[in-house]
């Protein structure tokens, strides 16, 4: 796809992430930071945005997606309700001009009623799943703080469960007596297979099996260094389980997410029998990409 050029923005809970991107899609230039919409003092989103791309050229359209249009972010959007494609977000999107004259186009999020929590809601991953949809995966996995199941049919996104996977792992390992016996190591893929397989035995047990993270480490069956590898086995594990029940094991899945984070799903996967495949880290810019063309924007 050949579009005007234009600035990607992908700004969530806990990061910033910001491309330059020409006419054919490719990245000219990027900048990173650990300033996500938490970190950004009373409402200062133009000055933290400015601070990181003041340089860009401001007559070039800025896409922005993710938990910037949240209630917590710059500019909340109203959910788009599932099913929903690409015409659906594009129609969907909030215009804002900046005091220094940047046209910013706020991409909202999905919103789908969930059978089983009733209201369930993504900001961020959809432009990587229409980023990806090219690929023929059925079903697509977004690893992170909240990991996001999404599926997929007549080139929209259908249905999607979140699951508290990542903050999980974060409160156990840094504010409970799970990460006392804690040291710090790298991934120990024996640790981490031994919580899957754990939980796959006993998906409906997590808050027993929880426990053992403290047992194995006292008794000294796990040593200290490979437990938070072992802990997030069992939640990963856990989230696997639940995830893929009911689901045909001959689909194609796709995880979309940092290398490390992906490979540990892509791990937990194979041990459940599943197909699965890392998909492009750069799906979002794609996404966007065709969403704000379809919006005429670029």
């Amino acid at each position: 796809m050949k579009t005007k050029p234009f600035i990607a923005l992908d700004w969530g809970t806990t990061s910033f992430r910001a491309y330059q991107v020409n006419g054919t899609g490719e990245v000219t230039d990027q900048v990173s930071a650990a300033e996500g919409i938490l970190a950004v003092n009373d409402g200062r989103f133009e000055e933290t945005l400015e601070s990181h791309i003041g340089s860009w050229d401001k007559a070039l359209p800025l896409i922005a997606s993710g938990m910037i249009t949240s209630r917590q972010g710059w500019v909340e959007c109203a959910y788009a309700e599932c099913p929903a494609g690409v015409a659906d977000l594009a129609q969907a999107i909030t215009a804002k001009t900046t005091a220094s004259g940047r046209a910013v186009h706020f991409i909202t999020g999905l919103h789908f009623n969930s059978q089983s929590i009733v209201h369930d809601v993504l900001r961020g991953e959809e432009t990587q799943v229409f980023g990806s949809m090219s690929t023929g995966a059925e079903h697509f996995i977004t690893p992170g703080t909240h990991s996001k199941w999404i599926s997929i049919a007549h080139d929209g996104i259908t249905g999607f469960s979140t699951y508290m996977t990542g903050e999980s792992f974060s409160l156990f390992r840094n504010h409970s007596i799970l990460g006392r016996l804690m040291q710090d190591g790298s991934q120990d893929e024996k640790a981490f297979a031994e919580g899957v397989e754990r939980a796959f035995a006993a998906p409906a047990d997590l808050l027993h099996l929880l426990f053992s993270v403290r047992s194995l480490g006292l008794f000294n069956a796990i040593g200290p260094e490979k437990l938070a590898s072992y802990l997030s086995g069992l939640l990963i594990g856990s989230e696997v389980a639940s995830a893929s029940m009911g689901h045909d094991h001959g689909a194609k899945y796709m995880v979309l997410g940092t290398p490390a984070l992906a490979a540990n799903y892509l791990n937990a996967l194979k041990l459940a029998g599943l197909k699965a495949v890392a998909g492009d880290p750069l799906c979002a810019i794609k996404g966007q990409q065709m969403i704000a063309h379809e919006a005429g924007i670029i």
